[in-house]
């Protein structure tokens, strides 16, 4: 039986109390194949296609010991229905998982679009590049995330957390070197993508600490076939966030789903891993767990709204590191407006061919505005999607 927001027109965070057992799960995704685009133009045989599971099973677990099920992810056309979990008074348990897939369909009649006005203003950045100190070692294990202890503070964390009053180091004194992704060795890419992951700590460490939270570093993990984790097993396609060990997960294989002209494009893995270090950001800061509450607590609609606030945030910080990162790395205003174009290609009408569907991540308009929105701005609250109007996460 699924809870409802208390009365009619009652907002989230008003009323109720926390549930005594909560499961977190969103249904089980894998990475298929887009279903739409020219013959041939992605990879068909042996990739896998969306199953969901009959129902995830949690053992309860101590507060403050979290316990996670199976992974899920991005599917190229949002299908089926949300599954709920049962919900009570205190948490005893969490499941957790944040993936997103990236597809790919032919982006060359985007390049020329006109960007879309972003949800927040435009600042004006310094020229002369931060640098942030010495960068930790990838942490194996790390301290346990944030969890709220009431809808209430829940609520605060989403909307008013501490992180939203700082500011990202733009630009930021790191290079990203230049990477073929298509022919790179699993060792070669394993290296760059960790490499990749001290620069972002660089860039959000500070605002983090200045907020008063831990920011360990997350290992990243290249496989080249299904393997099993800390939130189950993910496919031999696949880019997830895993809350359950909070490491980032990037399958070698992921480079066919883009198309040809896109491949050898700079930053286009790079910012696959910043959306995910973008979740790691939330998990971090307690938003990821706070929305994740919410969105199990209300109907499918009112879940899928909380979603798509969750996924678009990530795409947000996804932009800021690639103002931080550009200027070091070489990036020029036309790969950027290509990122930006990317990120649109994503969006939930433009992967399903549904203008009107009601997805989970986000319309390609406002995948693109919100990662422009990072692009274009310092301040981590003009990032702030869980204050933003309905419309602007459709």
């Amino acid at each position: 039986m699924t809870q409802q927001w208390g009365t009619p027109g009652q907002q989230p965070g008003q009323g109720g109390q926390w549930p005594a057992q909560q499961s977190w799960n969103r249904p089980a995704q894998t990475w298929g194949t887009p279903q739409y685009g020219p013959p041939g133009q992605y990879p068909s045989a042996g990739t896998p296609q969306p199953q969901y599971p009959q129902q995830y099973q949690t053992p309860p677990a101590p507060f403050g010991q979290p316990s996670y099920g199976p992974p899920g992810g991005f599917r190229p056309a949002p299908q089926g229905p949300r599954r709920k979990s049962p919900l009570g008074g205190v948490i005893l348990g969490l499941v957790l998982v944040v993936g997103i897939a990236f597809f790919a369909i032919s982006l060359m009649h985007y390049l020329g679009s006109t960007d879309v006005a972003s949800p927040g203003g435009t600042q004006t950045t310094g020229p002369t590049p931060q640098n942030t100190g010495p960068v930790p070692d990838p942490d194996p294990s790390p301290p346990e995330i944030p969890q709220p202890k009431t809808y209430e503070q829940a609520q605060q964390w989403l909307t008013a957390n501490p992180v939203y009053d700082e500011s990202a180091p733009v630009p930021t004194d790191c290079s990203v070197p230049r990477i073929d992704m298509t022919t790179a060795p699993v060792g070669e890419l394993t290296s760059h993508l960790n490499d990749l992951t001290a620069c972002l700590w660089r860039v959000w460490s500070g605002p983090l600490k200045s907020a008063g939270y831990e920011l360990p570093r997350p290992p990243v993990t290249v496989y080249t076939e299904p393997i099993t984790t800390g939130c189950g097993k993910l496919d031999d396609v696949n880019a997830v966030y895993c809350a359950a060990d909070q490491r980032i997960y990037y399958a070698k294989p992921l480079w066919k789903i883009f198309p040809a002209d896109q491949r050898s494009l700079p930053f286009v893995v790079e910012s696959v891993i910043a959306h995910e270090f973008g979740h790691t950001i939330q998990a971090r800061t307690g938003i990821l767990i706070s929305s994740m509450a919410f969105e199990q607590k209300g109907t499918e609609a009112e879940g899928k709204i909380y979603s798509r606030r969750l996924e678009v945030q990530a795409d947000c910080f996804a932009g800021m590191f690639t103002q931080a990162a550009g200027p070091s790395s070489g990036l020029s205003q036309a790969n950027l407006a290509n990122l930006r174009n990317v990120f649109y290609s994503l969006g939930d009408d433009v992967l399903s061919g549904e203008s009107n569907i009601q997805g989970d991540h986000g319309l390609g308009r406002s995948r693109k505005a919100w990662f422009t929105t990072g692009q274009t701005n310092t301040l981590i609250g003009k990032c702030n999607t869980y204050t933003a109007p309905t419309t602007s996460v459709r």
